[in-house]
């Protein structure tokens, strides 16, 4: 039976071979880009949870509720604490990102941003593969190194890396093991682990490690029934006996599922972040696409449902029942949803590299995971169901002596359902179009509005020398650099942050506000071009001004200082000068937060980056005498720079792609939609064809023909658009509060998005009407 039923289908299939092809290459092109989402989605939901016990495991986080800050770290001494004396505690371990390790091999150096230290319990907790060697190995010596296949073959190449050195400052770590790359879904993407015993190793780093600074990540594995409340409560009580708890300092701890999507950190430690709300808009972009790639299909099927009524009939009369009808059907939408799947996972395997490459993210061969082929196998059934319940039930349901008589097969609810579909499919095409306006607007917005600043050709190298005058002035005689400035922090990204130190005449006692911090020289203001609204900046003749500051308007505004401003007394960090100058506000983070009030001093300490302007077309130069400058100041040390620009786009990486993936995934849409539109639009034509002819013959011309089968059409795509309007405004209003900068909603995204879909249907469907218009009346009368 199941054969007969298979075979029926393949010659079916054959027979309509153009309208299933079209029908194909829909789903094939939906079913493709659903899997990517998923896969991407199911990566970001599965953070961690490859480590046996991940539902216990719990990561500390520092809340210093008088500077306002929330931490991932914390001290290191909490961990022996932890150890000894909570029962609750089955294991406890920390890390201690290095952020930026410079390696050196032979004359070669490396700078590796992927390195972290860690404590003999780390694989206790957190699960790697070793291909050689062994934790007991790796913690028996200090001076030890673990890498990834990757790093390995980076360093040593074809070499046995076990028992080679990489050298760090004078001492030489020798590789004792090598573990399998790093999941893609690990919070953890450190190629290259390191003991912190090197850190305790020398005297002068331990006194500073044992501290009670907030410099390390620690992580518990709880047993099972251990109260969190009573766990953080016990490490509070720990930092309050040590430290007396000056800054109203508290532990919570937060799940190891959950560290993915931490938003509200103060600072980030090198784990990787994301936002859930991104996940749950490509969870429904996801199915909003294999929803449209079927809508197609049930379209098509329901529309030429007449044309297969007497096969119905007759089927009926000879025997078929309902049931075998029903499965017949079904199993034709099956082996179509096969067929598109085959095609897809080519389509897969072809487009995952380059999928790999706008998501950031790198995905193993997809088709070696169970999860993938889980998520193809979700997506068949979903589209066979989507694709063939109702055409299945509809065609089995037609009464064999109604359909030999001629009478009317389709009824108005299945006509209504049609339209309704493609309501449907154009209110998601065009929801997403009015998406992909939006937020590339914004993006443009964000890369043309004026920060404040100028970022344009200059570029930071850090050169740590206590010789900084020497260096500026050699600097500043190369004929290719315009300005030469030094200070802690670029003007992109001013992270440093200090909360209840400023203080003034007048200052309410109960009012300790959190200010930026900046240290930079005399020439800070001109390299960056910054804009003065009252006062001077610093002078390298006047020795006071090494303890003057400079505020911000927003400062001098949320402060509510006396007027004159300029000339007053100000104490901040145990150092009293005169403000002496107001700088106009500037961006020094990504237009999603606030201007915040700054403090800017000319202190020497910490000041350690040299930002260099180029003249116009000589950055090449001037990266050169820079380069030769840090060779012969600091010899050990591999040369390293950045230009503002590359730190400017750094800020809005996670957006662009948003955006990148938004209008691939649109233009999918909408190139399925207009697949189905086509096809719809053929064969109304044809079925109107003997209308035509006879409209034709009556002297209708070629416009009024395209006129009347597009009208129809072009209804429907209207009414997508009025639905689709107050959606996406919803959508895209909540995406643009995210930035506290960012574009009005104007009429012309939704306007100009409902044109380009009434366009593109327009096109689409006239293709056919003029097919049809332009034929002979006479031959398709003649036609029975």
């Amino acid at each position: 039976m199941l054969f007969n039923h298979l075979r029926t289908a393949l010659r079916n299939v054959w027979k309509q071979r153009a309208t299933n092809l079209i029908n194909i290459t829909g789903l094939a092109a939906g079913m493709t880009a659903t899997i990517l989402i998923f896969l991407w989605v199911t990566n970001e939901l599965t953070y961690d949870n490859y480590h046996p016990g991940s539902g216990r495991i719990y990561r500390t986080t520092t809340n210093v509720k008088k500077l306002k800050w929330t931490l991932e770290s914390a001290p290191l001494p909490l961990v022996g604490s932890i150890r000894t004396t909570l029962p609750g505690v089955e294991a406890v371990t920390c890390l201690k990102p290095a952020f930026s390790t410079t390696f050196r091999m032979g004359d070669e150096f490396f700078i590796e941003k992927q390195s972290a230290y860690v404590d003999s319990s780390w694989f206790t907790l957190f699960h790697y593969d070793f291909l050689e060697g062994n934790p007991r190995n790796f913690f028996s010596h200090p001076f030890s190194l673990i890498l990834t296949q990757s790093k390995a073959k980076q360093y040593f190449g074809t070499k046995d890396p076990i028992g080679q050195t990489l050298r760090i400052d004078t001492i030489d770590y020798k590789v004792a093991g090598i573990i399998k790359e790093i999941p893609a879904n690990s919070s953890f993407q450190f190629g290259v682990l390191m003991p912190v015993d090197a850190l305790l190793s020398n005297p002068a780093h331990r006194e500073y490690e044992m501290s009670w600074n907030y410099n390390y990540q620690i992580y518990l594995k709880l047993r099972p029934g251990a109260r969190l409340d009573r766990i953080a409560a016990a490490i509070t009580d720990m930092q309050t006996r040590n430290t007396g708890n000056k800054y109203d300092t508290y532990y919570s701890l937060i799940s190891l599922k959950d560290i993915h999507f931490e938003t509200d950190l103060t600072s980030q430690g090198g784990i990787i972040h994301a936002k859930r709300s991104t996940v749950t808009i490509f969870s429904i972009l996801g199915i909003f696409l294999i929803v449209i790639a079927c809508i197609n299909y049930v379209n098509l099927t329901t529309a030429r449902a007449s044309i297969r009524a007497k096969e119905v009939g007759i089927r009926k009369i000879i025997g078929a029942g309902k049931t075998s009808l029903f499965l017949q059907f079904l199993i034709e939408s099956l082996l179509i949803s096969t067929l598109a799947l085959l095609i897809t996972i080519g389509l897969v395997y072809f487009t995952l590299p380059a999928f790999r490459n706008l998501t950031g993210k790198t995905f193993p061969s997809p088709f070696a995971n169970p999860g993938t082929w889980a998520i193809i196998g979700f997506t068949l059934l979903a589209a066979t169901a989507l694709n063939g319940v109702y055409p299945a039930l509809l065609l089995s349901s037609f009464r064999p002596l109604n359909v030999l008589r001629g009478a009317t097969i389709l009824k108005f609810k299945d006509v209504f359902l049609r339209k309704g579909l493609v309501v449907l499919q154009f209110t998601f095409s065009i929801i997403l179009i009015i998406g992909t306006l939006v937020i590339k607007r914004q993006l443009d917005y964000v890369q043309h509005t004026d920060p404040g600043y100028n970022r344009s050709q200059v570029f930071s190298v850090s050169i740590s020398d206590t010789s900084t005058s020497v260096i500026k002035q050699q600097l500043l005689e190369q004929s290719s650099v315009a300005g030469v400035t030094i200070a802690n922090q670029s003007v992109v990204n001013i992270t440093n942050a200090n909360t209840g130190s400023a203080d003034w005449d007048g200052r309410d006692t109960s009012f300790r506000p959190t200010v930026a911090m900046l240290s930079a020289d005399e020439d800070y203001k001109n390299v960056m071009q910054l804009q003065l609204a009252q006062g001077r900046w610093f002078d390298a003749g006047t020795p006071q001004d090494k303890h003057n500051f400079i505020l911000n308007e927003t400062a001098v505004n949320l402060f509510n200082l006396r007027k004159p401003v300029l000339g007053q007394q100000m104490r901040f960090q145990r150092d009293t000068g005169e403000i002496i100058g107001i700088v106009k506000d500037f961006h020094f983070a990504s237009l999603h937060e606030k201007i915040q009030p700054i403090i800017i001093r000319n202190r020497d300490y910490g000041r350690t980056i040299y930002f260099v302007r180029s003249r116009p077309g000589q950055a090449t130069q001037a990266l050169a005498a820079a380069h030769a400058l840090a060779t012969r100041y600091t010899p050990s040390k591999p040369f390293n720079y950045t230009f503002l620009d590359d730190q400017f786009d750094a800020l809005y990486k996670a957006d662009q792609k948003v955006a990148t993936l938004i209008l691939v995934f649109s233009a999918i849409a909408i190139l399925i939609s207009c697949l189905g539109l086509f096809a719809l639009a053929a064969f109304t034509a044809q079925q109107r064809i003997k209308e035509i002819g006879i409209r034709k013959v009556l002297g209708a011309t070629v416009p009024n023909i395209i006129a009347l089968l597009s009208k129809d059409f072009v209804r429907l795509v209207l009414l997508s658009v009025v639905i689709a309007t107050p959606i996406a405004a919803f959508a895209m209003h909540k995406w643009l509060e995210d930035f506290a900068y960012h574009i009005p909603l104007n009429a012309w995204f939704f306007i100009g998005a409902g044109g380009l879909a009434l366009l593109v249907a327009v096109l689409t469907v006239s293709t056919q009407s003029i097919r049809a218009a332009t034929s002979n009346p006479i031959k398709n009368l003649r036609t029975e």
